[in-house]
């Protein structure tokens, strides 16, 4: 039996040691939008953003931001997805993001990192708020595992 509990243990030891840190932080943008009216009370928007990514808990510090992306809308809200570069010079990290339709919080998920954040990975939530017609500020949490 003593054995048996030792080998479990030693098999959930990687995902014990190698569990990820949680993050939370607010993002910042100007934003460049499109709009198109395809309807009444439909339409598709695009947008490009730049800003700055603050981290207020977890390993990923202040950093720049530039996002991309695009969507529709209708009577019962948007929805939408891109990606966003994080960082600068060699040390950057993309990551993809979505919200479902009419939905107020999205998705976040980290495609790929280079430099100090090589092999990075992460995922988890946003919610973005409309400033002014080209200010974006978002709130984000989640959790990011760095490669050691």
């Amino acid at each position: 039996m003593k054995r048996l509990m030792l080998f479990l243990v030693l098999l959930l030891f990687p995902l014990i040691a190698f569990a990820g840190e949680k993050v939370k932080g607010t993002s910042f943008f100007v934003t460049d939008n499109q709009n198109w009216k395809t309807g009444e009370k439909t339409g598709y928007w695009a947008f490009h953003g730049k800003g700055v990514a603050n981290s207020v808990e977890g390993p990923l510090g202040t950093v720049r931001i530039e996002c991309h992306g695009a969507g529709f809308w209708n009577a019962n809200g948007s929805g939408g997805e891109g990606i966003c570069l994080h960082g600068a010079d060699a040390d950057t990290w993309t990551s993809s993001w979505k919200r479902d339709m009419g939905q107020k919080v999205g998705q976040w998920k980290i495609l790929s990192g280079t430099g100090k954040f090589a092999g990075i990975t992460g995922e988890g939530s946003y919610t973005p708020m409309k400033v002014s017609e080209d200010r974006h500020v978002s709130e984000w949490e989640g959790e990011v595992s760095l490669a050691k």
